[in-house]
């Protein structure tokens, strides 16, 4: 079993890079074989943390992105008949944004307003790319209709990709909340309640979520990946005290 061996150690799935073609994807010249090492808890970039409990293998990372090594390494427990967390499909629907927001909207989540667009979006709005490329924790507040057209055009390549809007209101405010493990350092019950249900609905270990507030209530955005190098130290704190223990200990 793959597992925690000592306090402050965790078993780390480093990437080696080789020429050889990977069995899941026939890729080569990426960084397709893994080897494991036992280490201190360092969270360095692209580093992936597993934990087993029982038959479930939880995969922590900072980059869940399709066609990330997280993701070959998930895809690769799963045609090993390995019941992984989160899983392919989980990623997919947590980081595309209509789909999240969609999928969230039925557990009961409330979430922003959206449309899809190739080349309008009323102001003030929050602009996302939706294309092949696109990373939601990049998105544009739109404010100002000429800086909108500009944004417009670069997240829709001039009009080939549709993009997704949310209308706000110019009090709205938007910031992000880390979540591990469906728990968070923000003290406010209704942060805590949603980084809990957007963890039982995707399960994915380890995530950003970009919330709106609006004045009185607090709307789910989007999810994104959570990167190490930004953590605030109360967050990293947070991670490590998740990867010592096993989820719900």
């Amino acid at each position: 079993m793959i597992g925690l061996v000592e306090r402050n150690k965790f078993t780390v799935i480093k990437p080696i890079k080789t020429d050889q073609k990977c069995n899941c994807c026939g890729t080569a010249g990426r960084y397709n074989l893994f080897f494991m090492v036992t280490t201190p808890i360092g969270f360095k970039k692209d580093t992936v943390y597993e934990k087993v409990e029982g038959a479930t293998t939880f995969l922590v990372s900072d980059n869940y992105f399709y066609k990330s090594e997280t993701y070959y390494r998930i895809v690769r427990h799963e045609i090993e008949g390995k019941y992984a967390i989160p899983s392919s499909k989980d990623l997919i629907e947590a980081f595309v944004v209509p789909i999240c927001l969609e999928k969230a909207r039925m557990q009961g989540i409330r979430v922003c307003s959206w449309e899809v667009s190739y080349s309008y979006a009323p102001l003030p709005s929050i602009a996302y790319g939706i294309h092949y490329y696109s990373d939601p924790a990049e998105y544009s507040i739109l404010r100002d209709s000429e800086v909108a057209r500009e944004v417009i055009h670069h997240i829709t390549n001039h009009g080939r990709y549709p993009f997704c809007y949310q209308p706000i209101t110019d009090s709205s405010e938007v910031f992000p909340v880390i979540a591990v493990f469906g728990d968070t350092t923000e003290d406010e019950p209704e942060l805590r309640q949603l980084a809990m249900t957007v963890y039982t609905t995707f399960r994915v270990p380890f995530l950003s979520m970009t919330v709106l507030w609006d004045g009185e209530n607090y709307s789910l955005s989007s999810l994104s990946n959570a990167k190490y190098s930004k953590l605030s130290p109360g967050d990293r704190t947070l991670l490590r005290a998740h990867l010592e223990t096993m989820p719900g200990g």
